[in-house]
């Protein structure tokens, strides 16, 4: 299937494999009926975060009907197994074909703090719920349409975080010498491998209260 936005451009997703990881099987249904609708070929269910690593183990050993997985869909709030617990396994995983994949955290309560605090553990795009057709198309469309490169940087490894490219009154924080920096080639990714200080690390103290703050959440 094909699907024409504004643009007037065509996209067919039917070459697409994504896996959704997402503990309510209604919201689950929905996002597979919409990814479906848009002509996704092939979508893979999990109930939690651990289901999804399996799935993805799976896939690292052996890619299953010789079609690896192309992009993750993952709730920000399930167990066992959440969203950020998956997206840091994600990232840090030793397989290629995982660790770049595109990842799309979904979340009820996508606020500035829950949206900074997945973008410093390397998600690609955000989706608010409750979703719909056109802004699940949006972010696979933004996926195709602008990717990013691979940032390494001291305590980050994922999608350069800058997005903005326009002018700004101050000092420049984000600029390197370009001997401290280089670009990589691993696994068809580009990764800028920079070992200065122009992407600073996360909090770790502020990202380990979030984090326990959202398990305690998710329990309650």
């Amino acid at each position: 299937m094909a699907t024409r936005p504004s643009s007037g451009k065509y996209y067919r997703f039917d070459g697409i494999s994504v896996l959704v990881a997402d503990d309510n099987r209604f919201v689950r249904s929905i996002l597979v009926t919409i990814l479906k609708g848009l002509g996704i070929g092939r979508v893979l269910q999990a109930e939690s975060g651990e289901e999804a690593m399996a799935i993805m183990n799976i896939q690292a050993q052996m890619p299953m009907d010789g079609r690896d997985i192309d992009l993750v869909f993952a709730d920000h709030l399930m167990r066992p197994g959440d969203g950020l617990d998956l997206l840091q396994w994600v990232r840090a995983h030793e397989s290629d074909g995982i660790r770049f994949l595109p990842f799309v955290m979904m979340s009820g309560e996508a606020d500035r703090k829950a949206v900074m605090l997945a973008r410093d553990y390397g998600v690609t795009e955000y989706l608010a719920k409750p979703m719909s057709v056109m802004n699940v198309a949006s972010r696979i469309m933004a996926i195709i349409d602008r990717p990013r490169p691979f940032v390494r940087a001291p305590g980050y490894f994922g999608p350069d975080r800058r997005r903005y490219s326009g002018s700004f009154e101050g000092p420049d924080k984000r600029m390197m010498d370009p001997a401290e920096i280089r670009l990589t080639d691993e696994g068809g990714a580009l990764v800028i491998d920079g070992q200065g200080q122009a992407d600073q690390p996360p909090d770790t103290a502020a990202l380990e209260e979030a984090s326990h703050g959202r398990r305690a959440q998710a329990s309650g």
